[in-house]
């Protein structure tokens, strides 16, 4: 007599698999969301310091004033070239685009006096102070800003 012998899967042995894989996806959704939340909240603060670096170096670049705002109730920032350094932007001054928080990360605090932070021509600024973002996970990062030299720092 002659056997043969089958190869692959069964259809049970399969399904068996699909099973397993899909409950291991289950049970790491919770850490998958918050790992999201985190790196969205380390983007961010990483972009703003890129967007208040950005001025910096307008200012540098342009010999002119940049200034940089945030709205802590809109959850907004941008900067726009002072050219006539009066402070306040004028129709024919460059404003960046506007960055809006991602939903679930929100200005938790500032330390500045104001929400505008003005980089002079040679980068400095006589402002110092942080800015703290967190997520709905009660985490936290803060951006620093340092007075004097304009040089800005993120960290935890």
């Amino acid at each position: 007599m002659h056997l043969v012998k089958s190869r692959g899967f069964t259809l049970v042995e399969l399904m068996f698999v699909v099973l397993v894989i899909g409950l291991m996806l289950l049970m790491s959704l919770p850490g998958f969301g918050r790992f999201l939340q985190t790196w969205k909240l380390h983007g961010e603060i990483d972009r703003m310091a890129s967007t208040m670096r950005a001025a910096r170096s307008a200012a540098i670049m342009k010999n002119i004033d940049a200034v940089f705002q945030f709205d802590v109730i809109r959850g907004t920032y941008s900067y726009f070239e002072d050219e006539d350094g009066d402070g306040s932007r004028d129709n024919d001054e460059y404003r960046s685009a506007t960055h809006n928080l991602p939903p679930g990360i929100t200005f938790d605090s500032h330390t500045f006096g104001a929400t505008t932070i003005t980089f002079g021509p040679r980068g400095n600024t006589t402002q110092s102070g942080s800015i703290t973002m967190g997520n709905t996970l009660h985490k936290t990062r803060q951006l620093s800003l340092f007075g004097g030299t304009g040089n800005i720092k993120t960290g935890s």
